[in-house]
């Protein structure tokens, strides 16, 4: 068991009673997410989060990566690996990454609630995580070249 215990039900009553996220929900530019399918993905972040993110807090706190400066590297432990894969190859980064860039697009407040488990979870993930999000700022703001690389960036994880 991990130290990480969820508060999904806060975010989701913030998410759907206080804020009513169910009325932009699966409507305009949010049409591929409606409420069921925002619910499904949160309770599989929370799965997620508790089970295969969390695991390997504990150790990568403890051992955290150490610049190599004759290699240049500055390796992670392999449960770090193991989590940030988990969390890369489920893919609910694309909630926030743009549709030009092969994202689906879901309110901001949907990218917040996944955030907080994330970020409870293991906040390093989120942070090494967060390369297709930046990858939108550079597509956004950037030339031809800027977004050829913020494509490779996204599909290459």
């Amino acid at each position: 068991m991990s130290h990480y215990k969820s508060n999904i039900r806060d975010i989701e009553f913030n998410l759907f009673e206080v804020f009513g996220r169910d009325q932009v929900l699966g409507t305009g530019p949010f049409a591929e997410v409606d409420t069921d399918t925002a619910r499904s993905i949160l309770a599989e972040v929370d799965r997620l989060a508790r089970e295969d993110l969390a695991a390997s807090f504990e150790d990568a706190d403890r051992n955290p990566p150490v610049f190599d400066p004759k290699t240049n590297t500055a390796p992670v432990s392999e449960a770090f690996k193991k989590s940030y894969h988990a969390w890369m190859d489920a893919e609910y980064w694309r909630l926030s990454t743009f549709a030009e860039l092969g994202g689906t697009p879901a309110p901001s407040s949907i990218n917040w609630a996944m955030g907080e488990l994330v970020l409870g979870a293991n906040p390093a993930i989120w942070m090494y995580g967060a390369g297709p999000m930046f990858a939108g700022v550079l597509h956004r703001n950037g030339n031809e070249r800027d977004r050829k690389i913020a494509q490779l960036v996204v599909d290459q994880g």
